[in-house]
């Protein structure tokens, strides 16, 4: 199953001292890797906000290179509308639920989880923000943020 990164995993591998490994960790079986286009405006806000500097903005820019870039489209309206619903306990599809309250979803999330359940991506994700959406729209690989920490300098 080919991955998409959420854009706190980008972020990672952006900040990491050893990018080629954590790559290699978050895609073990070198699978096709895919970033939605909000998550390409999401990163590319953090960096202008923060001021990044030219080596990172490159940095950026050569991660960006190697990875299918995907945009949003019309075709994940329907999906996007079926998982708002039913992160809202308010899809018809749906009889019962794993959870007993709403889940609020961010709307850039909500494009990004509405093209992984598309085109049948595992998101790779370090936050819980998809953890109702494993296994009924599309995998969810959560990555513990101590995990990665081998592959940044210590300070």
């Amino acid at each position: 199953m080919n991955l998409l990164f959420d854009t706190n995993i980008i972020l990672s591998v952006i900040r990491a001292s050893d990018k080629n490994g954590i790559i290699k960790f978050l895609n073990s079986e070198n699978l096709p890797l895919y970033v939605s286009v909000v998550s390409e405006a999401e990163i590319k806000s953090i960096a202008l906000q923060n001021n990044w500097g030219s080596k990172r903005r490159n940095l950026l820019d050569i991660f960006f290179d190697q990875v299918n870039i995907v945009d949003v489209n019309n075709f994940n309206v329907h999906i996007y509308t079926e998982i708002d619903a039913y992160s809202q306990i308010a899809n018809p599809a749906f009889k019962t639920y794993p959870f007993a309250t709403p889940r609020n979803m961010g709307k850039n999330d909500l494009w990004i989880a509405s093209l992984a359940a598309l085109l049948g991506l595992r998101l790779i994700t370090t936050d819980s923000d998809f953890d109702h959406l494993n296994n009924i729209f599309f995998d969810v690989r959560k990555i513990d943020q101590k995990d990665l920490l081998p592959f940044f300098k210590s300070k």
